[in-house]
């Protein structure tokens, strides 16, 4: 079980990665919470300030970590490397809850008493 559960997020994750380079512009799926790189960038100097930022709540709070270079600004890839790390979290904690699900329905099965 342990086996299985490890291989899932490390599908989850390579999977995460594989997509996230699109995320900024992926339509089907889109976080209802994330407006999108280009929409993000109100004066289309092909970056996002931290003014710009706070369209997205999480990317605002965690904006000093996402820009890696400490320029002031978050560049796409910088942009999309934060989303990236956003989406493997977001997957890995949905992973874990539905795991957590059968868990406890495994367990409430094989509690009742033998007859």
């Amino acid at each position: 079980m342990r086996l299985a559960q490890s291989l899932f997020f490390l599908v989850a994750a390579a999977l995460a990665l594989a997509v996230g380079s699109s995320y900024a512009e992926d339509k089907i799926g889109r976080d209802k919470n994330d407006p999108g790189f280009n929409n993000l960038d109100k004066n289309k100097d092909g970056y996002i300030s931290n003014s710009e930022a706070k369209g997205n709540r999480t990317l605002y709070k965690n904006f000093k970590q996402a820009d890696t270079n400490g320029d002031g600004k978050l560049s796409r890839a910088e942009y999309l490397t934060a989303m990236t790390k956003q989406d493997a979290k977001t997957a890995k904690n949905k992973v874990e809850r539905a795991f957590d699900k059968d868990d406890n329905k495994a367990g409430q099965g094989s509690s009742s008493p033998a007859k």
